[in-house]
């Protein structure tokens, strides 16, 4: 791998078309505050040229895997693009990404749109909610200098980016979402075919981000919004990663990733759950069978613990629906008489057969003396 790494640096090096010692001096400027990155310690067995070498070689190399990965062209196998991108976002590998932006040369903004394309590759979705904008706004947050005089102070550390599995954690989640008022108490735990047996219908919310989370009363149904996201076999570390950054001291304490799986428990208990969701465009499963979706979820979200603010509205409004008794009556109705084509072509025959019964009853009444 070392001699892969020196390889791909080589060519950062060369297309970015900046002398090495400029490059290098830009990594040795920012290398005090790399490791401030790092658990103390943890780094002191590298002096500061060794760790400034270090940081040049592996920044060189992420960059130019983001390019290549990004690149139709290149000649690098697709399994071991997955594999490397899989790497880069596991917490332990993590890049200060001070270090990486000390390599953007020549063009800065031209790199910020690259990272952006590859987080965002990175985070499979449904094809058919490939929605425009979304990244783009959570990247601007980001990286956009130019309007951060007008932002409120206590908020401006919360942007920056800390390393690629924190641009992705923002990408995922939307700070602003949690109503620091409400505090849902979970109450008890109903899968999603309990749900639709309720009366509330499943469908996917407009983006991919885990607190895009709403629900619609009507008058004896509702609908159910969730982010429509792809499962493979990529799925299980990305989150497991996010949990795990969600639990160090200077990630955002709002827990979002780590509450969107406790939710999405919640719903899914058994294959019959993921088809429920599958079959709305909400979970796209590229892992295998349904069984197997529903045991990824059920075994991530074991012992963790959301954060009690987040989808308190939502949580609310559906425990809200499913105590109205005559709503889940009349749900309860529709979906055992009109659930499928055969109930509904044998809830017409009976009253089909009700209608002619009352019409001969009417007859054998009233016919014989309308005769006479």
């Amino acid at each position: 791998m070392e001699d892969h790494k020196m390889t791909m640096a080589r060519q950062h090096v060369t297309d970015s078309e900046v002398a090495i010692q400029t490059l290098y001096d830009k990594v040795v400027a920012v290398t005090e505050d790399a490791r401030k990155c790092y658990i103390e310690g943890s780094t002191s067995k590298w002096d500061d040229r060794q760790f400034a070498q270090m940081m040049f070689l592996d920044g060189c190399f992420v960059l130019r895997f983001i390019c290549c990965s990004l690149d139709k062209e290149t000649r690098i196998k697709s399994h071991n693009i997955a594999f490397v991108r899989r790497d880069l976002f596991l917490l332990e590998n993590q890049l200060p990404f001070l270090v990486l932006e000390a390599l953007m040369l020549p063009d800065r903004n031209t790199w910020l749109e690259n990272v952006n394309r590859f987080v965002e590759n990175t985070r499979a979705r449904s094809p058919r909610h490939q929605e425009g904008g979304w990244l783009d706004g959570i990247m601007k947050s980001f990286f956009n200098h130019r309007d951060r005089k007008d932002r409120p102070k206590e908020t401006k550390q919360q942007q920056q980016p800390v390393h690629l599995l924190g641009i992705l954690h923002g990408q995922l989640i939307d700070q602003s979402a949690h109503d620091p008022l409400s505090i849902s108490e979970w109450y008890s735990y109903r899968s999603a075919i309990e749900l639709k047996a309720a009366g509330i219908h499943f469908k996917p919310s407009k983006t991919s981000r885990c607190m895009d989370v709403s629900f619609e009363p009507a008058m004896s149904f509702g609908t159910l919004r969730l982010p429509p996201i792809m499962v493979d076999d990529s799925t299980k570390s990305m989150f497991l990663n996010l949990v795990a950054y969600e639990c160090c001291p200077d990630a955002p304490d709002d827990f979002g990733v780590t509450s969107y799986l406790c939710f999405m428990d919640v719903l899914i208990d058994h294959a019959e759950d993921v088809k429920e969701l599958r079959s709305n465009g909400i979970l796209l499963n590229f892992l295998g069978s349904d069984k197997e979706v529903a045991n990824l979820f059920n075994e991530i979200a074991r012992d963790l613990v959301p954060n009690p603010r987040a989808y308190a509205e939502v949580i609310g409004e559906i425990e809200r629906h499913y105590n109205n008794k005559v709503k889940i009556w009349i749900a309860e109705w529709l979906h055992t008489h009109f659930s499928t084509p055969w109930t509904f072509l044998a809830f017409l025959g009976a009253i089909f057969a009700l209608a002619l019964t009352c019409f001969q009853t009417y007859l054998e009444a009233y016919g014989d003396k309308k005769l006479n």
